[in-house]
């Protein structure tokens, strides 16, 4: 009886006055009707989708879902995706209508909140153009851990002057923590002469800081996956 207290114990509860929590699946298009399903999108976006439930789409460039649409509201307050609901029985019919007929699959919802600790940048402080993203998909355990060395990390990002957004999965399927690292000028900021990582870690950290934060993550994580993505500001709500 004490492991399931001293786990509830050690879980705060969210503050539901903060904006830190998106919600956000991905659509892939039929063969063939890629170009309708963005129609439908942006359609859909514009007449159904303002104020909190904004939407944010990014075209997934690479990785285990290529080719895939990311759509995101928020950020939101738990307490505002408690009164959100499915925005109604005309939005409902819409979706079904005209954006459904031209998707092939879906991926399950899922439910990020911010890790301002381990964020250099605000949880709305959205790329114009590309975004590099990794999961760090924790072992049993191990989260904990793993979330420091993201804090760690932060050090490192803002000493190289990079916008990084780090958000953690909230009961939603495998417990990771995503890394955006937002791009200000696209993949052209990749060629920026900014100061090289290992050097940033060894003057804000230590000495071999940065192998040693990889040493760890190896420990703690039991997988990493990669993704390029780039904003679509013409299937996002306006």
């Amino acid at each position: 009886m004490l492991v399931p207290m001293i786990v509830l114990a050690a879980d705060p509860k969210p503050d539901v006055a903060r904006k830190e929590t998106i919600n956000s699946y991905r659509v892939f298009a039929k063969e063939g009707q890629e170009a309708a399903l963005k129609a439908a999108l942006a359609a859909h976006a514009q007449k159904f989708h303002g104020g909190a439930w904004k939407w944010h789409v990014s075209l997934v460039l690479s990785g285990p879902d290529e080719g895939a649409y990311m759509i995101v509201e928020g950020p939101n307050s738990w307490t505002e995706l408690e009164n959100r609901g499915d925005l109604g029985a005309e939005h409902q019919k819409d979706f079904d209508e005209n954006v459904s007929p031209h998707i092939e699959r879906s991926t399950p919802e899922a439910y990020l909140t911010l890790e301002p600790q381990a964020s250099t940048v605000a949880a709305d402080a959205w790329s114009p153009t590309k975004t590099l993203v990794r999961y760090y998909y924790a072992k049993p355990g191990r989260s904990p851990r793993l979330l420091e060395s993201m804090k760690l990390l932060k050090r490192v990002w803002q000493k190289r002057g990079q916008n990084v957004v780090v958000w953690s999965t909230y009961f939603s399927g495998e417990p990771a923590y995503i890394l955006a690292v937002r791009l200000k000028n696209g993949w052209k900021d990749l060629d920026a002469d900014v100061m090289d990582i290992r050097k940033a870690a060894d003057e804000t950290i230590g000495a071999g800081a940065y192998d040693r934060i990889l040493d760890e993550i190896s420990v703690d994580a039991s997988r990493v996956v990669d993704e390029m993505l780039e904003s679509k500001p013409e299937l996002s709500s306006k």
